[in-house]
């Protein structure tokens, strides 16, 4: 057997199983959280018979109380030492709780009245928690899986096409599947896909909890207390900025996923295209990941998050002003604005960035939290995103089953393009401030951090001869 080749960084470099595997994490996320956040109000409000008010106060509490879980799940991931990671367990663990709460979710239970609103309650909010336990850990390990930096990168293009990948099959054939397992019964064709989706994500997350190895491991003794943990994401600058720049990104983003279909009912007014102008970007998104990596290579993080921000703000501004009711018009833009995704592992490797380089100068690190602190900054974009861009429609004028006048249009127009494009605009300042992307400087952490991973190795080595 030839020798083991080792990188600059004293590791064994990541092979494609090891991307191909880890991209399939994400992809297992969206069998169960992009049906949610598609489906679940109309499977509520059509199916499960609950007033729109019950839902829109369902949602509300479930998100506040998502705020609070993902902190919750950082601190407890960094505080956890097993033989097996920080992180891995809880993922093999949380698909588990993921796979059965998303059945229970869109199950109809034989019971009516309070009762039923309480069961709908303890399932999705039960299903959000089972999401963080596995999800947040799932982003942080490429904190833990290498230091290369270029591997870092190609580690988050994989989730990300994974993710894309996703959204675009469950996007194309969910209701397709519960149209042909109800045969008529929509209760049934509901909860017979979601167990379907739901076993065929419990292998891909495995695989990612076995298969993707911790090699970068923190001690308890180097771990300060949890006030401090919180305060160093404060004192942080550049973990600050990279966490500003993904709340600006997903305000913009979801914001407007939430009422681009009013857009392309009410204004476009061209049905038969509705379904691929929802999933332009992300078909677009989908081509042009793999290049991703190679992009970030030549231009860097922080130039290629610009870029992006620059290329969704002004696409949605053309939107926003251009002729849309012309279909040829609107696919020209939906693609320009699609390559906007070149940017998607961007601010999950500036936040690796921002935590290697203050764990290089401090000694300390916050990995876990601070990724569940992102996680929780998109759920709260989220939520405010939806509430805004809905409430700007209904000063407009817009109602359910009103009939549409210029107005309303305007107005749905505005929600849908204009302010999201300003708000992808506004994300190039945190970018701005950002200043990790110096040629070299990260090279340079990422050697010292390597030095000192294996003087303490030597150190425990000897400790234990000594023994």
């Amino acid at each position: 057997m030839g020798e083991q080749k080792i990188n600059s960084f004293g590791m064994a470099p990541l092979t494609a199983k090891h991307y191909i595997v880890y991209g399939l994490g994400n992809f297992a996320s969206q069998l169960s959280w992009t049906m949610v956040s598609t489906y679940l109000s109309i499977f509520y409000t059509d199916v499960f018979g609950l007033g729109t008010g019950a839902v829109a106060l369902l949602m509300l509490v479930a998100k506040i109380w998502d705020g609070i879980n993902d902190p919750m799940m950082g601190t407890l991931m960094e505080r956890t030492h097993t033989k097996h990671g920080r992180f891995r367990p809880y993922i093999f663990v949380g698909a588990i709780f993921l796979v059965i709460f998303t059945i229970l979710t869109f199950t109809v239970p034989g019971f009516g009245g309070p009762a039923k609103l309480a069961y709908a309650y303890i399932t999705y909010i039960g299903l959000g928690m089972s999401y963080t336990m596995t999800n947040v850990p799932y982003l942080a390990l490429p904190v833990v899986m290498t230091r290369d930096p270029k591997e870092i990168n190609k580690l988050n293009a994989a989730q990300m096409m994974g993710m894309t990948v996703g959204q675009i099959i469950l996007n194309l054939f969910v209701l397709r599947l519960v149209e042909w397992f109800g045969k008529g019964d929509q209760a049934s064709g509901y909860q017979a896909s979601a167990i379907l989706l739901a076993a065929a994500a419990l292998p891909m997350f495995w695989a990612v909890a076995i298969l993707s190895k911790e090699r970068i491991t923190v001690k308890k003794e180097d771990q300060g207390k949890i006030s401090d943990g919180l305060k160093m994401i404060f004192k942080n600058k550049n973990l600050v900025c990279a966490m500003a720049y993904c709340f600006f990104n997903m305000f913009g983003m979801l914001g407007r996923i939430s009422v681009a279909v009013y857009f392309y009912m009410y204004c476009v007014r061209n049905f038969t295209f509705i379904t691929v102008f929802m999933m332009m970007q992300m078909i677009v998104g989908t081509v042009i990941m793999p290049f991703t990596p190679k992009i970030i290579e030549k231009l860097g993080k922080r130039n290629t998050a610009v870029i992006s921000m620059v290329i969704q703000g002004s696409a949605l501004i053309i939107l926003f002003v251009g002729p849309y009711e012309n279909i040829v018009f609107d696919f020209i833009v939906l693609i320009y604005y699609g390559l906007g995704y070149v940017a998607g592992p961007c601010g999950a490797g500036m936040m690796v960035d921002a935590i290697d380089d203050f764990d290089d100068k401090h000694g300390m690190r916050n990995d876990g939290m601070a990724f569940s602190f992102q996680g929780c900054a998109i759920k709260i974009a989220t939520a405010i995103a939806n509430s805004v861009f809905l409430l700007v429609m209904g000063a407009f004028g817009y109602a359910g089953g009103v009939d549409m006048t210029p107005r309303i249009q305007t107005g749905i127009n505005l929600a849908a393009n204009l302010l999201p494009g300003i708000v992808f605009l506004l994300g190039i300042v945190p970018l701005l401030i950002y200043n990790l992307d110096k040629p070299g400087y990260m090279d340079g952490v990422r050697e010292r951090l390597a030095v000192r991973d294996k003087a303490k190795q030597t150190m425990v080595t000897e400790d234990d001869i000594e023994k």
